[in-house]
């Protein structure tokens, strides 16, 4: 007879330290793990990916001010990107903040998934190495996984206040606002999510309240949008072409087996991690991986159903939602996009597979530690074995992945080295308010130094001064969802080969100094640009040509024709067309063609300053919007889609009075979440005084013998 004695404690009390302590382990695990996947990128050069640029003149997005109706969601997030792009340099916030995810959604999938180490752990791999991450890293979509990543919170802490009964929790208000703050796509997600929380296993009064309470709260963080709203600020024009062209792409076995093994971006492309791997394995994984799936939602359902029930429903709505309008519910989303208020949000339909991903991490964490208990409980061999077998495949799904994300997503991705003729250029044209027309024309492109890989055209981010480049996506039958009259204007000029031989007369109205062809692609497609008699070669490189416009027609321009842009074209081809105001619409004033203009100063982002000179018209180069004014009453729009104001002869100021409004709402808005997290913090400390205020009272563990005998 054996007698082994231990100490067993009467009770749970280091559930809370232990359950902190794992978090914080994951966290670091999540961080190593992040490390491996930005280091290539932190040894010099530029990270730049699809919907990710970064560059040596990175500055604060016009949609801050609500000058860019493409850039006017996140607008914290956006304000707080710059804050730390002047901290730390631009070059480390591109990786910085794709490193942050990693830590993030692994500790945050550690505190939803609860348990021991191998819950926990599961789930905080499953959460960092899947296919979801790798393709959204590939297409630069970096504030869209940090709001996934925050989701996590959010569930948990929804889980928890629902578990203590909470009439308002703080903590739920404030991870949803940063959800929301972070990515706008976190309105619908993280609705979805405390829906969920809210209605399983069974909804009671006090749960809609709390959740009605919660969105409550997190919506205050969006205040600014009334300002945007009331002050008729231009947004992006999005429609049904757009549901087609960011549809979720089928790959191998279908739709849904793509979306089932979370794959499924719109782009598609090479690389994938399903190209890593054998057909037949990929296969198997995915089969063991839904079993897996489906076991662990099952034992978090029966064993904690306020975790259980809400994750084991949110996994069949990401993945139906995540097929979008080729999927099981097509034609409700097609409706919702056309009448559930700013649903054109999740335009790109595969984004809903985010809630899978979470609720994949969960479960199979659950399953993992359900086949561990199971090897542990059964001294037979079989039951073992398989338990061994099921959590090996497991990880293996995960390590599978792995080559396609560690060490810059298999090596695939490097950073890029901007050519010493951008420097160049950059020093010929110096600083200054005036801009720059990047060509080609093409909103996204490949270029030599991203290895031949198609980005956003990153001019904005490298010249100091303004750029204006293409903003068009042309994906498929869809070309442009812009509202820019600007836009419009160039994308004609330049179908037309610029309108003959004055191209810098016709882009004088937009305040264009300088013209840069970069020479990545066959420029054979713009060699009308060295014809033109108002552009003066400055600089030649192998990498790009930089011209100077010799033509003005920006300031006091006194005088004003009637005609859009066939007239303006029709004028510069017989070289009649001045300094004047082109306006559709308009009153002919003043001697044409007018050899007047400047006496212009930009002040700010959102002020300019006419001086004293003639009476008449003044062009401000800035994209129209009533919301640009003078004397109380806005301009009218130019051909070119600038702005025509009547001025006396004195000083006058144009300014864009929405920006007196925005800047009220956006501190609203930081004030709303401010608040909020205080709240949280309030919150949190009570608890924790409460649980140490129970095991200061608690009796000290006895200790029984118990004796096994064998």
């Amino acid at each position: 007879m054996t007698v082994l004695t231990r100490p067993v404690l009467g009770g749970i009390s280091r559930r809370g330290s232990l359950a902190s302590r794992l978090t914080a382990e994951t966290a670091v695990f999540g961080l190593l793990a992040g490390i491996v996947v930005v280091w290539p990128w932190t040894r010099g050069g530029y990270l730049i990916l699809l919907d990710w640029v970064s560059g040596p003149d990175q500055a604060v997005t016009p949609g801050l001010y609500g000058l860019d109706p493409t850039a006017l969601d996140a607008m914290p997030y956006r304000l707080a990107t710059q804050y730390l792009r002047d901290l730390v340099g631009s070059q480390v916030t591109a990786w910085l903040l794709i490193l942050v995810y990693f830590p993030v959604a692994a500790a945050g999938a550690s505190a939803l998934a609860g348990g021991g180490r191998w819950r926990r752990y599961t789930a905080a791999g499953l959460m960092v190495c899947n296919p979801f991450v790798v393709e959204r890293i590939r297409a630069g979509h970096v504030s869209f996984l940090l709001s996934v990543a925050i989701l996590t919170w959010l569930i948990s802490s929804a889980v928890h206040a629902r578990r203590k009964e909470k009439t308002f929790a703080a903590r739920p208000a404030g991870w949803y606002a940063l959800a929301m703050v972070v990515g706008p796509h976190g309105a619908f997600l993280g609705g979805a999510a405390l829906l969920a929380v809210m209605l399983l296993p069974r909804p009671r009064w006090s749960d809609l309240r709390r959740t009605a309470m919660t969105v409550a709260a997190a919506g205050a963080v969006y205040l600014y949008a009334v300002a945007v709203l009331l002050n008729r600020v231009p947004t992006m024009k999005v429609t049904e072409l757009d549901l087609t062209a960011y549809a979720t792409r089928s790959g191998p076995g279908g739709l849904l087996v793509t979306v089932a093994s979370l794959h499924g971006f719109w782009r598609g492309g090479a690389e994938l991690p399903r190209d890593y791997l054998n057909p037949t394995l990929g296969a198997c994984l995915l089969l063991a991986v839904v079993a897996a799936v489906i076991v662990g939602a099952v034992l978090l359902s029966r064993r904690d159903p306020n975790l259980g029930a809400p994750i084991a429903v949110l996994i069949p709505v990401g993945l139906v939602l995540g097929a979008g309008i080729d999927g099981p519910a097509g034609a409700l989303y097609r409706l919702a996009f056309r009448y559930v208020p700013l649903f054109e949000v999740m335009r790109e339909q595969q984004k809903w597979v985010a809630l899978a991903v979470i609720g994949y991490a969960v479960a199979v964490g659950g399953a993992v530690e359900g086949l561990v208990y199971l090897a542990h409980r059964h001294n037979h061999w079989a039951p073992r074995l398989a338990a061994t077998y099921g959590v090996l495949a497991a990880w293996l799904a995960i390590a599978a992945v792995a080559p396609a994300l560690l060490w810059g997503l298999g090596g695939t991705i490097s950073a890029s080295r901007y050519p010493q003729a951008w420097y160049q250029a950059d020093r010929e044209m110096g600083e200054g308010t005036g801009a720059v027309l990047f060509l080609p024309w093409h909103g996204y492109q490949p270029f030599g130094f991203t290895d031949g890989r198609t980005v956003a055209t990153p001019a904005a981010a490298f010249f100091r001064r303004p750029v204006l480049s293409s903003d068009a996506v042309e994906i498929g039958a869809l070309r442009t969802n812009s509202t820019s009259k600007r836009m419009a204007y160039m994308d004609k000029l330049i179908a037309s080969g610029g309108g003959g031989v004055h191209f810098g007369r016709l882009l004088a109205p937009l305040g264009v100094e300088y013209v840069i062809l970069a020479r990545d692609r066959d420029p054979t497609p713009y060699g009308w640009v060295e014809q033109q008699a108002d552009l003066k070669p400055v600089l030649r490189t192998d990498e790009l040509d930089l011209y100077r416009v010799d033509a003005v027609g920006t300031g006091r321009v006194v005088s004003s024709r009637v005609g859009g842009y066939d007239e303006s074209v029709g004028l510069a081809a017989a070289d009649q067309l001045g300094t004047e105001a082109m306006i559709p619409g308009g009153i002919a004033e003043g001697p044409v063609p007018s050899r007047t203009s400047g006496k212009l100063r930009r002040v700010s982002s959102t002020r300019w300053v006419v001086e004293p000179g003639d009476a008449g018209w003044a062009v401000i180069p800035e994209e129209w919007s009533p919301g640009w004014q003078f004397g109380g009453g806005p301009g009218k729009p130019t051909a070119a889609g600038t702005i025509a104001v009547y001025l006396g002869a004195g000083e006058a100021v144009v300014e864009y009075k929405p920006w007196r409004w925005l800047r009220y709402g956006l501190a609203a808005s930081l004030l709303s979440f401010l608040l909020l997290v205080v709240g949280g913090l309030v919150e949190h400390r009570r608890e924790l005084s409460a649980w140490w205020a129970r095991r200061a009272n608690r009796p000290e563990p006895e200790v029984r013998r118990n004796t096994l005998t064998r």
